[in-house]
C-alpha cells in the first residue's frame, strides 16, 4: 500500500534521541513526496502541545520519551486527539508492551528497525482505518520480571540505574547512551518517584539489592 502524493500526510516524529528523529525524518520525505514531517518533538511534555500546533494525520511516538513516557502520552492523544493516528516506535518487541499500546488506542507499533517502506506501509494502512500490531519475535522476557511489574522500571531506566551505580554522572551516562543532559535528569526524576525515593544513596541501596 502506497501514499498518494496528492494526499499529503503530516507526520510528527516524537524521539528523544536527535540524531535518529533528524535521519528518520531525512529518509521519510525523501522517500516519498506525499509526507510531510511538520514537527519534531524530544520530551512527552511537549507532544500534545506539538500536535495542537501542527494537526498532524500521525504521530511517530517513542514508547521511552521521557516525562512522561510515551505510553502516557499516548493515552493523552487518544483522549484528545482521537483522530490523529498514533504509532508507536520502539526498540522492544515484548508483548505486555504490545498489549498495553494496543489496549491504550495505538494504531499501530513498530519496530525502530524496520526499513522506511515498511514504516510508509504502515503509515498507509493506519491512515485507512487499520491498525497493525506484530507477532513478537523475542521470548517476552520481561513479562513476569519484578522490574516490571513491581516498579514499572523501563529498559532504559534500569540501564541508567546501573550506570549510575557504576559511578557514571549524567553528562557521561547521556554520551554512552546518545541521549541530552536534560533527558538523562528526567529519567532519573521518573526513577526517584516510581521508587518513591529522595536520595542518591537510596538508589544506590535499591541497586545494591537487586544486582543492578
Amino acid at each position: 500500500m502506497t501514499l498518494d502524493s496528492s494526499s499529503p500526510v503530516r507526520i510528527l516524529l516524537a524521539d528523544d534521541h536527535a540524531l535518529f528523529s533528524d535521519g528518520l525524518a531525512l529518509q521519510l520525505t525523501q522517500a516519498n513526496p506525499a509526507v510531510t514531517v511538520v514537527g519534531q518533538v524530544f520530551r512527552g511534555s511537549d507532544v500534545v502541545p506539538a500536535v495542537q500546533r501542527y494537526s498532524p494525520h500521525v504521530v511517530l511516538l517513542d514508547i521511552n520519551l521521557p516525562v512522561p513516557n510515551g505510553i502516557d502520552c499516548l493515552r493523552q492523544l487518544s483522549a484528545t486527539y482521537p483522530a490523529v493516528k498514533t504509532v508507536m516506535l520502539t526498540m522492544y518487541a515484548y508483548q505486555h508492551f504490545i498489549n498495553e499500546c494496543r489496549e491504550a488506542g495505538a494504531a499501530a507499533y513498530l519496530l525502530k528497525h524496520v526499513r522506511v517502506p515498511v514504516m510508509l506501509d504502515t503509515i498507509a494502512r493506519v491512515l485507512i482505518g487499520e491498525r497493525v500490531f506484530p507477532v513478537p519475535t523475542v521470548p517476552d522476557m520481561h513479562a513476569a520480571d519484578s522490574f516490571v511489574t513491581r516498579f514499572k522500571l523501563t529498559p532504559t531506566e534500569l540501564k541508567i540505574i546501573a550506570l549510575i551505580r557504576q559511578g557514571r554522572n549524567t553528562q557521561q551516562i547521556g554520551e554512552q547512551l546518545f541521549v541530552s543532559f536534560e533527558t538523562v535528569k528526567s529519567h532519573r526524576k521518573n526513577i526517584y518517584r516510581k521508587l518513591n525515593i529522595t536520595h542518591l544513596s537510596q538508589l544506590l541501596d535499591f541497586a545494591h539489592e537487586q544486582g543492578l
